[in-house]
């Protein structure tokens, strides 16, 4: 019959498949042609050929059914049945699906070389931890500075490997060499010179324990980015070895020339030969550094400038690895796609094409993104609060629309005033309360005073507003306002005393686990004051040392402009000290009284939040234990680094070390 010579080459193509298909056919000669698939299995899909050729070749459905409805003898004049045009349609289709499953296999027969890249630029940052790192001849302080430095820095590497090493009198591994910046910036918003177990600012140790993390990783394109301010003869040393060993040495100097005090842990400044220890760069030393080890010097400016000279060769030590090359075949199967076109166009029935077209409308449509489906089921005040959970504060801004999420997101922004402006809208006893906050936050006790009173009028029992209030006003009791110094920035609060740290609360971290976030950047006198600060960034321990060192730049330049002497700024600091320590002890009595007069322990509530979403399904004694949680983002590094140091010398570090 007609169909045999049709069905017949589909027998032959599907044995020419089961041989494609078979083992070995992956990289199989044909007479002497390097013909190679890619895909060898799409071969099988040769196997229902044959079943659809008899179909078609048969075509018996269409001719009975015709016989049902006219003459036997009528059916050759109704039918186009010629052999020939039956033959050459089976055949089309044929070639159509053997052409379809070639170019899905992916037919190779040629290889091309491709190089093999594998980026092994790797480079550790040693960054000093020296009590020199806490001067303020950098606004805010040279610690911050050089955060955002190495943050930059780590930016400008790609997916370089980036380790982190931090030294004072000794160095130590604060992150191996990875290509997860995400977790070495984690870790560096917990760097500070407290968290190291010796003092000091051993450069040369730094740079040794960098080349001991290169070496062991054997890693390529290797380089050290020293971050200090000076380095001694031994630093210049262990550059001169490291260059020896093919590494590297690049060297960011922080701070400035002229210097600036060096704060204590006690208040005030450390003092040295003839007067206050000023800590200076030292360009002739750390030249020296980068000159020895073959690297480059360059200054951080106050602008952020100095770190793009030291990116590009970062971010242009990654290539081919050792020049290898792969020879990857090239899939051929492209090139079979006109033919394909062609016996389609003859196969073109009208309606068919519009069909094609309706059917690869939805592969151009844009595809929606997460925040459009976010608005679909949460609306602007939800999304807001999600950017404050996600630290986003300018983000939650400018989606809050209600008071109490607007003020939240003001607060967290910094914005006090745009925050206490936001709070006056409401009345009710969380408003009042919350603007205390932000006025406190100000240095506007009076008025914090009042508003503390406004939300206890309308909930007597709130105890924090209770809490904050006996603090506020017991220590201005105690402590009336400094005299107007030289400077004449001494005389307000908010200047003199809010920013050196007397009426905030940074302390209340140590004893509550309310301002977890704010780790004593300069917080409001309410021991329960909901916000997030600066994260990790910030100082964890909020005392006399941390305080002088986010001094604000008013108060700083109130010093420049009458140029005191040094025992009167020293003066001025001990008795900022001095205050600061009895406030932090006035705002402990006051948190504890609230709690022992409201029966349990006093609760915190953020910003933005209601009292049900804080601590839900913790009884009195259990949120007492977690605000009793201290808030210290670097306590697990002092006590890594602290078990290493004993680890080596054999002896416990004493208590009295930083």
């Amino acid at each position: 019959m007609a169909a045999g010579p049709g069905a017949a080459a589909g027998l032959r193509l599907v044995a020419v498949a089961c041989i494609a298909a078979a083992p070995g056919a992956r990289g199989m000669n044909i007479f002497d042609f390097p013909l190679h698939f890619l895909r060898p299995w799409w071969w099988l899909a040769l196997a229902p050929l044959p079943v659809a050729l008899w179909m078609l070749a048969r075509n018996a459905g269409g001719r009975a059914a015709l016989a049902r409805l006219a003459d036997v003898a009528l059916l050759p004049y109704l039918i186009d049945d010629t052999g020939a045009r039956k033959r050459l349609a089976l055949a089309l289709v044929a070639l159509a699906w053997l052409l379809a499953v070639a170019a899905l296999s992916g037919p190779a027969w040629q290889k091309v070389a491709t190089p093999l890249y594998v980026n092994g630029a790797a480079r550790v940052v040693a960054l000093s931890l020296s009590n020199d790192m806490l001067a303020q001849d950098m606004q805010p302080d040279r610690m911050t500075r050089a955060r955002f430095a190495v943050r930059d820095l780590l930016d400008a590497a790609g997916d370089a490997r980036t380790a982190l090493v931090a030294y004072a009198g000794a160095a130590f591994t604060v992150a191996p060499l990875t290509d997860d910046k995400r977790t070495v910036l984690n870790l560096l918003r917990a760097l500070q010179p407290d968290v190291m177990p010796v003092p000091g600012n051993d450069a040369a140790a730094g740079i040794a324990r960098s080349v001991e993390l290169l070496r062991n990783a054997h890693a390529a394109g290797d380089g050290i980015m020293l971050v200090t301010d000076t380095a001694g003869d031994a630093a210049v040393a262990a550059a001169r070895a490291a260059r020896a060993q093919g590494i590297r040495v690049d060297v960011l100097g922080i701070g400035t020339a002229e210097g600036a005090p060096v704060p204590r842990s006690g208040g005030g400044f450390a003092g040295g030969p003839g007067g206050l220890l000023m800590a200076r760069r030292d360009d002739a030393a750390l030249r020296a550094v980068a000159s020895a080890g073959g690297g480059r010097y360059a200054i951080l400016q106050a602008d952020g400038g100095g770190v793009a000279a030291l990116e590009a060769p970062v971010a242009a030590s990654g290539q081919a690895s050792h020049g290898e090359r792969a020879q990857l075949w090239r899939d051929g199967g492209v090139w079979l796609l006109p033919v394909l076109l062609v016996l389609a166009a003859l196969a073109f029935r009208r309606g068919w094409l519009l069909v094609l077209v309706v059917l690869a409308l939805p592969l151009g449509m844009p595809v929606a993104h997460a925040d459009t489906w976010d608005s679909w089921f949460a609306n602007r005040d939800q999304r807001a609060l999600q950017a404050l959970q996600h630290g986003d504060a300018e983000k939650a801004q400018k989606l809050a629309t209600t008071p109490g999420v607007r003020g939240a997101a003001d607060y967290r922004a910094g914005d006090y005033a745009g925050a206490a402006r936001t709070f006056a809208r409401g009345d009710d006893a969380r408003s009042h309360y919350n603007l205390g906050n932000a006025l406190a936050k100000q240095g506007e006790y009076p008025k914090a005073i009042d508003a503390y009173r406004q939300a206890l009028a309308r909930d007597p029992k709130f105890a924090d507003a209770r809490a904050n209030l006996d603090a506020v006003e017991d220590w201005l009791k105690k402590h009336s306002p400094p005299k107007q110094g030289s400077g004449g920035k001494q005389g307000n609060p908010q200047q003199g005393q809010q920013k050196s740290g007397n009426p905030q609360a940074g302390g209340q971290s140590r004893q509550s686990g309310e301002n977890s976030g704010s780790n004593g950047t300069g917080s409001s006198p309410q021991p329960s004051s909901p916000q997030s600060g600066s994260g990790a960034d910030a100082q964890s321990n909020p005392g006399p040392s941390a305080q002088s060192r986010t001094q604000s730049q008013g108060g700083q330049s109130g010093r420049d402009e009458t140029a005191p002497s040094a025992s009167e700024a020293a003066r001025q600091q001990r008795e900022t000290g001095q205050a600061a320590q009895a406030l932090r002890e006035e705002l402990e009595r006051s948190k504890g009284n609230a709690g022992k007069r409201s029966g349990t322990a006093p609760q915190a509530f953020a910003l933005g939040q209601s009292e049900s979403t804080q601590d839900s399904g913790l009884d009195g004694e259990q949120r007492a234990m977690l605000h009793a949680v201290p808030d210290d983002p670097g306590a697990l590094l002092r006590r890594k680094f602290r078990l290493e140091w004993e680890q080596r010398n054999g002896q416990p570090v004493e208590d009295g070390q930083p």
